[in-house]
């Protein structure tokens, strides 16, 4: 297991990158991140924040340049309550 990865998903469609991004965020630990690395054209920063969020994971602001949005998001613990 993984406690920090990155993932490029530049260039493909959102549900290809969702996919993707959902497959190695599998492979991430409990408290670990996931970096996202999107296209600034298509930016899908807030859709991958209201996936995230609803999972009960946080997100870190985005950082963006000119060639990439970066959007962080934390794998939160999730405990069973008995």
């Amino acid at each position: 297991m993984t406690v920090f990865k990155t993932l490029d998903i530049r260039g493909l469609s959102f549900f290809s990158g969702y996919e993707l991004a959902e497959e190695a965020f599998r492979e991430v630990k409990a408290n670990g991140v996931l970096e996202l690395i999107l296209d600034p054209k298509k930016n899908f920063s807030q859709a991958f924040k209201k996936w995230a969020h609803s999972k009960g994971h946080r997100t870190s602001d985005t950082d963006g340049d000119n060639g990439m949005v970066r959007l962080f998001i934390r794998k939160v613990s999730l405990r069973k309550k008995k």
